[in-house]
């Protein structure tokens, strides 16, 4: 896979150019040019990130809910598993303040698990999705092994923002859902993982987004790098194994299960998640 990672700041999203050898969604290029300065895939998008408020309460009587609201459709989880989006379809990421985020086995844990180098070693901006929350604390997904590792930063270490997107990715059904709060804005087929070589299920994010030098490559115009990582290949091409979403010069392959794990999609279909996905936004692969 080719590695394309992306972080919305302030409303603008990093971009890397990367160099690419091997389309398997696990590849971590490293950058062969200086990360661009704030450069938005489309300089006239408006995503942002809010900040996450916390009101002070106020006296007097609750006003009653409206009974038998009719609820827009959303997607089902996986039996069992936790996700992180809300009600409302918003899930909450988390953006490092300092050059180190320390991250902790539980709560007040004396000494960090590890440490995350922000930014990290492509120059994207650390951005981590938020599984829950406690006083002082926050809950968060990782970007390393093993699939679905979490674990706890210091409330105050991190700047909590609001995401109203996330990605559905539906491996038997080669299909890949784009929800913006309790919406479906857009479905696309998919190439997914080979039968030897699957696309892992789990709750992972988006860690990063690149582009590659050729946009008419394997790999398409922009490649998303998620939290997950392949579950047969430990290293694959240099990298260690991490799976991607990106685009495709082979779209007559849509519907099939024939990549080393990565999600592939049409070139137009990238270009569109580019410009609006931050960092940090969910993405549940499911069977």
């Amino acid at each position: 896979m080719t590695r394309t990672r992306g972080v919305l700041l302030g409303g603008t999203a990093t971009l890397v150019v990367a160099a690419v050898t091997a389309c398997s969604g696990h590849k971590s290029a490293a950058p062969t040019t200086e990360p661009a300065t704030t450069q938005n895939a489309n300089p006239t998008s408006t995503v942002k990130p809010r900040p996450v408020e916390h009101p002070k309460p106020k006296r007097g009587k609750r006003r009653p809910k409206p009974a038998n609201r009719a609820q827009p459709s959303k997607p089902a989880p996986r039996a069992g598993s936790h996700v992180p989006w809300h009600a409302n379809g918003t899930s909450l990421v988390a953006q490092a303040r300092g050059r180190r985020l320390a991250i902790y086995a539980r709560p007040r844990a004396k000494r960090p698990l590890l440490l995350l180098r922000n930014p990290d070693g492509n120059g994207t901006p650390r951005v981590v999705l938020v599984h829950s929350r406690r006083p002082g604390w926050v809950r968060v997904y990782l970007p390393t092994r093993p699939n679905g590792r979490n674990g706890w930063v210091r409330e105050r270490a991190v700047r909590v923002l609001r995401d109203p997107y996330r990605l559905v990715v539906h491996l038997r059904g080669h299909r890949l859902d784009l929800w913006k709060k309790q919406r479906l804005v857009l479905r696309a087929q998919t190439v997914v993982g080979a039968s030897d070589t699957p696309t892992p299920l789990g709750m992972y994010y988006v860690v990063e987004l690149l582009r590659p030098p050729d946009p008419h490559g394997s790999y398409g115009p922009y490649s998303f790098g998620i939290s997950a990582h392949s579950n047969v290949l430990k290293q694959f091409a240099g990298g260690d194994g991490r799976v991607g979403i990106h685009g495709t010069n082979a779209p007559w392959l849509l519907g099939e299960s024939v990549s080393h794990g990565c999600v592939r999609v049409r070139n137009d279909t990238i270009r569109r998640l580019a410009r609006v996905l931050p960092l940090g936004t969910p993405v549940l692969i499911r069977r």
